[in-house]
């Protein structure tokens, strides 16, 4: 619900959303009847279409990443990211926090070291969410958010953002890593400039909150 809902605010236009149980579809579509399920037994092939997908989000039973262009890896499917198939051409987006980072075998004590070696391994963006969330590329850092709170460690809070990067990859579909870390910083920018909005007339902040609060962010400044 929290990724569909930031994903709906990033400017893609037309989002399909996947699940293989029938209650996560039904509870999407009551609250955003504008996103078009996809079928559950939807196969790899037909998954391939979009071009840009988002997984892990409240998907702790995925299996296997999906093959297209631009991929979003959040949560659950973290894990996947060692069978994920060799694939030049993909811009790859990971989102772990410091507890999913380390899960994975990472070294969180330098958190400006992880995130690079989280970019070099897997050939992708490593967006590093916690306290300064940074965002790095295999060349290095490319950016270390100094806007964000402790308000921004509330449950739900990287669901949002994780969606929203989806949706502008996917509204802007970068070909090279360098461009889409650009629209990876600006998202996360957007998303803690709209939590520190959302904390001066509500507190404490919770993830739906992002949720109204993100478009106020766009209509003030449309270039973002």
């Amino acid at each position: 619900m929290l990724a569909v809902g930031g994903a709906r605010r990033g400017g893609a236009g037309y989002i399909n959303y996947l699940a293989r149980e029938t209650l996560p579809t039904e509870l999407i579509l009551h609250a955003y009847p504008d996103v078009v399920p996809l079928n559950p037994i939807a196969d790899s092939e037909e998954i391939s279409k979009c071009g840009t997908a988002l997984i892990g989000p409240g998907s702790p039973a995925a299996t296997e990443l999906p093959d297209v262009a631009r991929l979003i890896v959040d949560g659950g499917a973290l894990q996947l990211l060692d069978k994920r198939p060799i694939r030049r051409d993909q811009i790859l987006v990971l989102t772990p926090h410091e507890g999913e980072a380390k899960k994975m075998g990472f070294d969180t004590s330098d958190r400006e070291e992880c995130a690079i070696s989280l970019a070099k391994i897997f050939n992708g963006i490593a967006l590093l969410k916690g306290f300064h969330s940074i965002v790095a590329t295999p060349s290095g850092i490319v950016h270390i958010d100094e806007m964000g709170g402790p308000e921004l460690s509330t449950a739900g809070t990287g669901d949002v953002l994780a969606g929203l990067i989806a949706s502008m990859l996917a509204s802007h579909q970068p070909t090279t890593i360098d461009s889409a870390a650009t629209i990876v910083v600006r998202a996360l920018t957007i998303f803690t400039s709209a939590a520190k909005s959302a904390i001066t007339h509500r507190a404490p902040l919770v993830a739906t909150d992002l949720l109204d609060e993100i478009p106020r962010q766009l209509a003030i400044d449309p270039t973002r």
